[in-house]
């Protein structure tokens, strides 16, 4: 008996050993991957930044700003005419799945932990 409890347990050691082994082994592929697909950030910092240039309004004409002025008047009327008022009733009433199990569970004849 005292020989099948230590080979048990030797066994469970080696297991424990080599799971142990393989997470070491998998962090160190990791770190590796890591290393080798990450850019140093010397190379981040060298690239320029690169900076919009806008135009000052008052150097535009006035028709110019006109039309600029309609045209985003145009599309935020377009925009609220598309947005829907009511949300639809699929989604108001629940996905039918929902429906039936509930109507499932409130036609059941199985009263569990209640004196019939």
């Amino acid at each position: 008996m005292i020989q099948a409890l230590e080979q048990g347990l030797l066994i469970t050691l080696i297991g424990m050993g080599l799971v142990f082994l393989m997470i070491i082994i998998l962090w160190g592929i990791m770190v590796l991957l890591v290393s080798l697909t990450n850019k140093p950030k010397a190379e981040e910092q060298a690239e320029p930044a690169v900076t919009a240039v806008v135009a000052e309004p008052s150097a535009r004409p006035e028709k110019e700003k006109l039309a600029a002025a309609i045209a985003v008047a145009c599309a935020l009327q377009a925009a609220s005419a598309t947005r829907l008022v009511t949300q639809p009733k699929a989604s108001q009433a629940g996905s039918q799945w929902l429906s039936s199990g509930r109507t499932q569970q409130i036609l059941s004849t199985t009263n569990k932990g209640r004196k019939a």
